[in-house]
């Protein structure tokens, strides 16, 4: 299984996580991130 590591979780982080899982379902995604909150958006 291939593993992605982001470090970031504000917009650019959580953008690059969906577009990787949108290319390979089958990644395992770990974002890292310095403050309580990522940034999300419906």
């Amino acid at each position: 299984m291939k593993r992605l590591r982001i470090i970031g979780g504000v917009a650019a982080g959580m953008s690059a996580a969906a577009k990787a899982r949108r290319i390979n379902p089958q990644l395992d995604i770990k974002v890292f991130t310095e403050g309580l909150y990522i940034s999300y958006s419906a």
